[in-house]
Formats: C-alpha cells, structure tokens, sequence
C-alpha cells in the first residue's frame, strides 16, 4: 500500500520567496512521482494476479481460445522482457519534468523513459505523471507503459490511474490495457473500474472486455474486432432516485437489478419492479412453482399442493 500525498504545500505563505515556492513545487511533483513510480512497479505482479482471475472466468464461459491466446501472449511478453535487458547493447534513459503556471491553473508533469535494445528486439518503459490544479478541482493522472517489439511479435500493456477532485465530486479510475500481437493475430484485453462519490452517493463501476483483432480482406486496411467477452457491473450507493435512498446492483448483460431499500428488497426488470419483499410478506407479479407449494407449517398442519404423474394433487399434512 503506498501513501499518495494529494496536499499541494500551501506556496501562497507570504514567508516563501518565488524561487522558494518554485522549488517547493518541484520537490513536491518529484515525490509524487517516485511514488507513483514504485507503485506501477509492482503493479505488473497485480496485473498477473488479475489475468488469471480473467482467464478462470473466460474458461467458463467457453472462450478457451481467447484465453489461450492471451495466456501464451503474456508468457511470451515476460520472456521476450527479460531476454532483452538481459543482452541489452544499447540503454537509453531520460527523465524530464515541468511546471506551469497561468492565472488559470498551475500544470505539473514529470515524465522518464527506458529504452533497451538487443539482438532479440527493443524494450521500451515510461511514465508519466500530470497534475493539473484550478480553482474548481485537482487532477492527477499517472500513465505507466510497457512495450515489447520484436521479429512478427509486438506487445503493449499500458496501466492508467486518475484520481479528479472537483467542487461537486470525486472521481477515481483505474484502467489496465493489454494488447499483443504474433503472426499476424492480434489480442486486446481492457479492465477498468471507477468510483464516483457526489453529495447525493456512490456508484461504483466495473468493466471488462477482451476482444480479438483480424485484418477485414474485404476492404484495404479494415479491422475487424470480434468480441469475445463484455461485461459492466455497477453497485450505487445513496440517492438511487429523487427520495429513494439504499443499494442498487446491476449488471449490462441483464435486464435484472435489485435494490435495497429502508422498507424493502426490491427486483427490477427493466424500469418495472416485478417482485419485492417487505416486512414478512413476498409480493411477486408471477410466480413459477417448479416442484410444490406448501401453505401452513409443521406444527399446525399445512396444505401441500404437489405435481405428480397424475396432474396436481392436493394434500393435508397434520402437524406434530
């Protein structure tokens, strides 16, 4: 877990000189920056974690052959990494940052790059981090890429972080990119999640999507992309609508959502509420009743409404 200082020092103080308040700036964007570095460092053994929690799900779903395109792509990328700093002739490396000021807005970059290169292909590394203050938010946006070309092969995995501070909410997304390409088969994998907080509530929001890329031979230089998986997910907290507070999940590949409410869990499809339970009571627009129905309890006696070869049969059962 790393601690991510969002406090600009205060360079408005009467007792700092411009050049101090330049500096302390500086400072300030630098250790940012180096924390944001070491965090997307180590995000790429996350990124692992996460891609065979992606390829568990997609087995399920029967897209084995996404998932073992994408499994071999990643394993090749790592190798591919390694071979080339391991035999690197050539390193390059540059580190730049930046601060402007206007009446508007003060802009911080910082940004460094990696670059190998070897006999087996080229490795390139870079981050970039922006901080952007004005009178209405603070945003800050970190950009970490990955890049592997070689001889028929070349692969990209880009993680993205932004955290936006504004007058009337926070908003903080995460988003991870993965794409690859081998012999002419291209493969693209996105994730991202994102958390908006308003005065009014929380909606969080989940997505996937993993998609494979081809050549369209029907036209020059046309993409097709064959959707192999999407999925969206949101959970929201608070003001679900004018006067209605609670918890509503929902998800793009259903119709179905449920909401919980002070007085009752509620299931909707589409904008109808089809179902809902308060206090003791279900109330329901249609029911199915699979196997049997059973009216009463155990130690008064109840009613069984039971389905057998014969049609429904109706039976009492004396209680204990």
């Amino acid at each position: 877990m790393y601690d991510l200082n969002l406090s600009v020092p205060n360079i408005t103080s009467s007792k700092y000189s411009s050049d101090n308040r330049f500096l302390l700036l500086k400072n300030y964007l630098q250790e940012l920056n180096e924390t944001l570095s070491f965090a997307l460092a180590d995000q790429s053994a996350n990124e692992i974690i996460s891609v065979k929690k992606e390829i568990t799900a997609t087995k399920e779903k029967g897209n084995n052959d996404a998932v073992k395109l994408k499994a071999q792509s990643i394993k090749r990328f790592n190798e591919l990494k390694e071979e080339i700093i391991r035999t690197a002739g050539e390193i390059e490396s540059s580190y730049t940052s930046a601060l402007e000021r206007s009446k508007t807005e003060i802009l911080g970059t910082v940004s460094a790059d990696y670059l190998t290169k070897s006999e087996h292909g080229e490795y390139k590394n870079s981050v970039d981090t922006v901080i952007q203050q004005t009178s209405e938010r603070i945003a800050i946006l970190s950009e970490n890429t990955d890049e592997v070309k070689a001889d028929l092969e070349s692969f990209k995995n880009t993680a993205r972080s932004e955290i936006a501070v504004q007058a009337d909410a926070i908003i903080s997304q995460v988003e991870s990119q993965y794409y690859s390409k081998t012999d002419g088969v291209e493969h693209e994998n996105r994730i991202s999640s994102q958390i908006t907080q308003t005065e009014k509530n929380i909606t969080e929001n989940f997505s996937e999507d993993i998609a494979l890329l081809s050549q369209d031979i029907s036209s020059v230089g046309g993409v097709v992309s064959e959707l192999v998986s999407d999925l969206d997910v949101y959970i929201r907290r608070g003001e679900l609508e004018e006067n209605v507070y609670g918890i509503e999940i929902g998800r793009s590949d259903s119709n179905i959502k449920a909401r919980f409410t002070n007085d009752r869990l509620s299931f909707y499809q589409g904008a109808s509420e089809v179902a809902y339970i308060s206090g003791s009571s279900l109330f329901i627009t249609n029911a199915d009743v699979l196997d049997y129905l059973r009216i009463g309890n155990s130690s008064q006696g109840y009613f069984l409404f039971d389905t057998t070869s014969n049609g429904l049969e109706v039976r009492w059962i004396d209680g204990n």
